[in-house]
């Protein structure tokens, strides 16, 4: 039994929700399950990490932290989402994985850890269809291994990047900066309008499709 099934093992429906998760990992080639116990000051954690490939053959990492709740399984840290280009590899330790904001919200808290994994992993795999509906997906999609290395990350509001000084922000590509600064002034704009938080989202999702547009034909010529 490992540290995962062992904790989940407490409550019924989270034990079954990481048989299924198990299932699921066990039974295809494209992902792998790993769990950790830990104590720390007297709580029993287990930290467990999700390798896969998506259809676009991108690799994802889910990683997260889970204690023994009154009635459930309690998530130490949100699951934390990292994706990469097939491109990078061990010599590029961290530089060119992008952390993805893709957490559930509202009553998808609310479902069993191995649920919410299950219903994460299988979302990344399908990557190519996940990204027609989450703009922040089809970005990173259009973005390869060398945009990836100056960007930290994708949010619902655009990206962060690497360059927490001047200096390290200047070595970053001006399209990369420009497209981050274009972030940045949608937001000031949102403020001083006072839109919904419904119509801010479908603004910033608006365009970052027509970013990942230019963004994938300017690459299509210089191939």
């Amino acid at each position: 039994m490992t540290p995962l099934e062992k904790i989940a093992s407490h409550f019924t429906h989270e034990e079954r929700a990481i048989q299924w998760l198990n299932q699921i990992c066990s039974e295809n080639e494209w992902v792998t399950l790993e769990s950790q116990s830990k104590i720390d000051n007297d709580v029993d954690m287990v930290y467990y990490k999700i390798q896969l490939q998506g259809e676009s053959r991108r690799r994802y990492r889910i990683t997260g932290a889970v204690a023994r709740g009154e009635g459930c399984l309690v998530s130490l840290l949100p699951e934390h989402i990292i994706g990469a280009d097939e491109q990078a590899d061990e010599r590029d330790g961290m530089d060119a994985w992008c952390s993805l904001c893709l957490n559930p919200i509202g009553r998808g808290l609310e479902l069993p850890l191995g649920d919410r994994l299950c219903s994460l992993l299988l979302a990344l795999h399908n990557d190519l269809q996940l990204a027609k509906s989450i703009a922040i997906m089809d970005l990173f999609l259009a973005h390869d291994h060398n945009d990836h290395k100056w960007i930290i990350g994708y949010h619902s509001e655009g990206m962060y990047l690497s360059g927490e000084n001047k200096e390290l922000y200047d070595l970053v590509p001006e399209e990369i900066r420009h497209l981050n600064h274009h972030f940045s002034c949608i937001d000031g704009e949102i403020q001083l309008e006072s839109l919904s938080e419904e119509d801010a989202q479908l603004l910033f999702d608006q365009e970052m499709r027509a970013a990942t547009k230019e963004i994938r034909k300017k690459k299509q010529v210089e191939e």
